[in-house]
């Protein structure tokens, strides 16, 4: 608790500072404070502004020692309190403006930010059409100027939010589904492999199931019967960062449903089959396990990927 002090009394002074200097100005809205053990896209985020800034980072999601290292770093060299927490004073320091034509670690950090929203996006560090547009839809549906300029009023919006607006994505379970099942690189098989008709499972169908945020249904021909499952969002969101962050194509021919040996993991509503990938089955499965998955195996005309 101590780590988090400085941090906290300096969220108080800039929510007293916004409340005299008024709501148009990007330090009235909220910072959040980012510290170490947390983890996640919020993470990813400082540290690819960090790298940007020449503080070598593994922009790996996971706030460590490490990486609380290199932001205390950063604040000493910017006249700030090196509590080694990211929050209301650092932000505004860290972030950089992201406009169309912006290339590196600033750029991802904001298709990252972009990607909490649900918008898709491959995260390469080129800010091109893609990024701009959804730079923009961000912005209208938030009150911004929309110039497609990630600025310091837009990285506030970003960073601030919850991740449950803009174009329709976060974290929840509901929330992966809906991002899956409007991504442009993720195609749902509508049918079951075996040729075997059971509609209620086929991999469309556990996807709608879980974004309508109901459970998915395995196969009533499958070895256990119609079971319903809830769906692992560790494996939901391997799944959707395999399509955004690696910027790979893929068929998922089956989630829970089709026909498996009695205790696969399809069944317990943690893995996934894909199928005419853009990249080899090997590769495939070195990102599955990238992403955290337990299981990766490469059957042959597919690959199987499960998350524990």
């Amino acid at each position: 608790m101590r780590r988090r002090f400085p941090a906290l009394v300096a969220a108080v002074i800039a929510a007293m500072v916004a409340v005299l200097i008024g709501p148009n100005t990007a330090s009235a809205a909220t910072w959040p404070v980012i510290a170490n053990g947390d983890s996640g896209a919020q993470v990813t985020t400082v540290q690819h502004l960090l790298n940007h800034r020449g503080y070598a980072t593994t922009a790996d999601g996971q706030f460590g020692p490490a990486t609380e290292a290199k932001v205390s770093a950063f604040q000493s060299a910017n006249g700030l309190t090196a509590d080694g927490s990211v929050g209301p004073l650092t932000w505004p320091k860290l972030v950089a403006t992201v406009q169309s034509g912006s290339t590196g670690n600033a750029a991802k950090a904001a298709q990252t930010q972009l990607n909490r929203y649900g918008y898709g996006l491959v995260v390469d560090g080129d800010f091109g059409t893609a990024s701009t547009n959804a730079a923009k839809d961000f912005q209208s549906k938030h009150g911004l100027t929309a110039d497609g300029i990630v600025g310091p009023n837009t990285w506030n919006a970003l960073v601030g939010g919850s991740g449950s607006g803009g174009g329709g994505g976060g974290t929840s379970r509901a929330q992966l589904a809906a991002s899956i099942d409007a991504s442009s690189r993720i195609s749902l098989l509508t049918y079951h492999v075996s040729g075997v008709v059971d509609a209620d499972s086929t991999a469309q169908a556990n996807i709608t199931d879980t974004k309508n945020g109901t459970t998915a249904e395995t196969s009533n021909y499958s070895d256990v019967g119609e079971r319903e499952v809830w769906l692992s969002t560790a494996m939901l969101n391997g799944m959707l960062k395999l399509a955004t962050e690696r910027g790979y194509t893929f068929l998922v021919t089956e989630i829970a449903g089709g026909d498996h040996s009695s205790n696969s993991n399809h069944y317990k509503g943690i893995a996934f089959d894909a199928d005419n990938m853009s990249v080899s089955n090997a590769t495939f499965v070195s990102a599955c396990r990238a992403y955290g998955a337990t299981e990766a195996l490469d059957e042959g005309n597919h690959v199987h990927c499960a998350w524990q």
